[in-house]
């Protein structure tokens, strides 16, 4: 695996994963006394902007703001605002780099209508933008891949939305403890020749099949956005990705045709301690209605360690991305190589 290592990663993702939870206590310790401007306004709802890995962290937290808040946050990953964003809508403008269009574009809309705009960001247009609006802003180390700051945007995320009263600040102390957990995992998951690590041999069963991956709503749901999409960005494979129960409803009949004709789809299910009892007994019925105990290539459970869902979720990220740069090396792959995305910014930005 070293010599992987030294073959493939150019760019040093693994340091940049393994850094993940010292993104999120640089956040906390850099803002911990940030006050934004008006903390006393009233919102109505909370509109997350953003693309990418610059919209992976607002995911997360709107699961979260789900359980614990008495306001909705809703992300928007495209170019237009929906109709009902007006003067009570928060609006968090994330864009890494600072010039995602698409972000910019919908930003731009909703000041128009007068919706207070926090803008997270490393620079860039946004940057400029916040500053000659009067924007709040919450600044983000640059220099990384967006998709490698997900411990930035999260934090950022969480101590905009606690100064702002709409999350409790209880969020930041499981952010803390969060990262204290993933920091102890990532010390082994770094290990790839310690025999507790699991992801190595995890990330090889993925090599030339279908991962198709399963997490439940309200629960495991963006963890399972961010395993196909660190799987296809890291590992340069491509993936499916459902939720429990919806895949009940419905995909469950193509999947199993798959399984008969090709036989080549991976089952990934990402569960928590606190999905519905009716949940579980739906994975489980799944599994054994569609033959995966005897046949290859079989199924795998993930499951984050925590005493939170804030805590479990943010282990159980590490450990997803951990196994995306263990599956692009173990295919032959640059983790951080990216070419056909710039080159498609890059006639965008001509066009």
């Amino acid at each position: 695996m070293e010599q992987l290592i030294q073959r493939y990663d150019h760019s040093d993702m693994r340091a940049a994963i393994r850094g993940c939870p010292g993104q999120i206590t640089a956040i906390l310790d850099r803002y911990s006394s940030w006050t934004p401007r008006s903390p006393d306004q009233d919102f109505e709802q909370v509109l997350f902007i953003g693309m990418g890995g610059s919209a992976i962290g607002g995911d997360l937290v709107r699961v979260w703001m789900d359980r614990l808040a008495t306001r909705p946050l809703i992300v928007l990953r495209g170019y237009g605002i929906p109709n009902w964003v007006g003067e009570r809508t928060l609006v968090l403008a994330s864009s890494y780099s600072g010039n995602t269009e698409e972000t910019l574009a919908a930003t731009g809309q909703a000041a128009e209508r007068g919706c207070r705009v926090v803008a997270l960001t490393s620079g860039g247009r946004l940057a400029t933008l916040a500053e000659s609006s009067g924007w709040d802003r919450l600044e983000i180390p640059g220099g990384m891949q967006p998709r490698a700051a997900i411990g930035y945007s999260v934090a950022a995320t969480c101590v905009a939305l606690v100064s702002l009263k709409l999350l409790p600040g209880s969020v930041l102390d499981d952010l803390a403890a969060g990262a204290e957990l993933m920091s102890t995992d990532g010390s082994l998951w770094a290990d790839h020749e310690h025999q507790d690590n699991p992801n190595p041999a995890i990330a090889k069963r993925l090599l030339g099949v279908l991962p198709v991956i399963y997490g439940s709503t309200g629960a495991t749901e963006t963890l399972a956005l961010r395993l196909r999409g660190q799987l296809a960005e890291n590992g340069k494979i491509f993936a499916s990705h459902q939720l429990l129960p919806e895949l009940n409803h419905n995909e469950i009949v193509g999947l199993n045709e798959r399984l008969k004709d090709q036989g080549d789809p991976l089952l990934v299910w990402l569960v928590d301690r606190e999905d519905h009892a009716r949940v579980g007994l739906r994975r489980r019925l799944t599994s054994e209605l569609l033959g995966i105990g005897g046949r290859q290539p079989g199924e795998i459970v993930l499951e984050g360690r925590g005493e939170t869902l804030v805590q479990r979720n943010l282990t159980l990220l590490h450990q997803v991305d951990w196994i995306s740069y263990y599956a692009a090396l173990l295919g032959g792959k640059d983790p951080s190589e990216i070419e056909i995305l710039i080159r498609l910014k890059q006639e965008m930005s001509q066009n």
